[in-house]
């Protein structure tokens, strides 16, 4: 009533960091690997689209962090090795059935880690049992044409990260052997985005040894690499994971996390932060950062709403040479500038609330992101991406401008302005003069 806000403000700050020799070398890699994927898929036409899905997965889980992208990968050529194993036994070639089968045990003991003794050979004998009925009982065409025909959200490219790894009827030539190469160069040391969140946690809980922090992350490969990076580098904080599951399981961690006595970290999902409310937390932490904008705002929507006393305080971390990093900050950067043409930043330089939901709702329906990032493989100087994105960015601003029109005048509306019109004694008598002379005209009296 007083005009006051509802909640708290909020701060918003983008950490970029450039990656290591390692993780260029993977990345650049990686680039080639997906670039080659996507020209196989426009040849292929429409049959092409599932081999098109499952390489943007790739590049969304990368975008993630390289760990997932490594697992995924993983995963993938372990279903490959075990397919072409089927294949060779069904060609009756007994030898090369055998060697791609004891291939196949070799990847499952390294990606679980498993002891070279009886007991971990046997229970890799039972994983691979597990994945081969897994592959004879494969996805069905439509599972990937529904994720492939339109631009997906956080929730569904989450739900995609398995089809990626499984749906092995869309394949490059060779591939198997493609991503044995891929993971050779993979980077040791670890990740930079890693490093630095690890320093910004560090850096806060010395001010604060008690502050509740939230972290969003898309994949659950990169919230298992967190889980295990913090609790080693801080294990007195404690960690509870938000993955999903039905609404108690999600209540009982939220609980947990709300204890003053509770972990100080809750790392979650897309799955994991529908129906939860984190207001009592005032950091966040966007580990990756989905493709569409508005994705962003409602993992920021989790803990800046309605009693939220702080000012929530907003850290996305962006690798900038990487093109995803490049393409989201150069939308960042293009929303800023229409922001201060029309003098809607606040004092620390932030697109104030209601212009960004605004824009980036237009913005939302004039560009498919998945396609933007797909085509920016191809135009490394993001050529093309910026006169994409300058276009609807112009025609999202002119949007917006008409509806600012057309309600403009609703924002100098006020009741009081029309009070000297009213009489109400007046009002009063003439309704009882009516009222009176009604009743008298059927006999009756008041």
């Amino acid at each position: 009533p007083d005009g006051s806000p509802l909640f708290a403000r909020r701060w918003v700050h983008t950490g970029s960091f450039v990656m290591n020799d390692g993780e260029r070398l993977f990345y650049n890699q990686l680039r080639e690997y997906l670039q080659d994927g996507f020209d196989l898929a426009k040849k292929q036409g429409n049959q092409g689209r599932a081999l098109g899905f499952i390489m943007t997965i790739f590049q969304k889980i990368a975008a993630s962090s390289f760990a997932a992208v490594r697992s995924t990968l993983r995963r993938r050529q372990l279903m490959l090795t075990i397919h072409e194993a089927i294949v060779k036994d069904q060609s009756l070639d007994i030898d090369g059935h055998l060697e791609l089968l004891n291939e196949a045990r070799r990847l499952i003991m390294v990606e679980n880690k498993l002891p070279d003794d009886p007991i971990g050979k046997g229970e890799a004998d039972h994983i691979l049992a597990d994945m081969k009925l897994r592959l004879l009982k494969k996805l069905e065409n439509e599972d990937l044409f529904i994720f492939a025909s339109s631009d997906s959200s956080e929730f569904q490219s989450a739900q995609g990260e398995e089809l990626a790894a499984l749906s092995i009827a869309y394949t490059l030539p060779q591939e198997r052997l493609r991503i044995a190469e891929l993971l050779a160069v993979f980077p040791a040391q670890q990740e930079i985005k890693v490093e630095k969140l690890l320093r910004g946690l560090g850096s806060l809980w010395n001010q604060n040894p008690n502050e509740k922090i939230v972290i969003f992350a898309t994949y659950l490969a990169t919230v298992d690499l967190l889980s295990r990076e913090i609790e080693t580098a801080y294990p007195g904080q404690g960690v509870v994971v938000l993955r999903g599951g039905d609404h108690g399981t999600k209540l009982a961690a939220e609980r947990r996390f709300r204890k003053a006595d509770g972990p100080r970290v809750l790392i979650c999902t897309a799955a994991g932060r529908e129906g939860i409310n984190l207001q009592f937390a005032r950091i966040l932490f966007n580990f990756d950062l989905p493709w569409n904008p508005m994705d962003v705002e409602q993992r920021i929507g989790r803990i800046h709403r309605y009693g939220q006393k702080d000012t929530a305080q907003v850290y996305n971390l962006v690798l900038s040479d990487t093109i995803e990093g490049r393409i989201y900050l150069m939308l960042t950067d293009k929303l800023v500038e229409i922001a201060r043409a029309l003098g809607k930043v606040d004092e620390h330089g932030n697109v104030t609330e209601d212009l960004r939901v605004q824009i980036l709702g237009q913005l939302s329906e004039r560009l498919s992101y998945d396609q933007l990032y797909r085509d920016a493989l191809t135009d490394p100087e993001l050529r093309r991406t910026r006169q994409e994105v300058d276009s609807a960015l112009s025609n999202a601003k002119e949007a917006r401008k008409v509806v600012v029109e057309l309600f403009q005048d609703l924002d100098k509306f006020s009741l009081d302005d029309y009070a000297p019109l009213a009489d109400v004694e007046q009002s009063k008598i003439r309704i009882m003069n009516f009222l009176r002379q009604s009743l008298v005209s059927e006999n009756g009296e008041l």
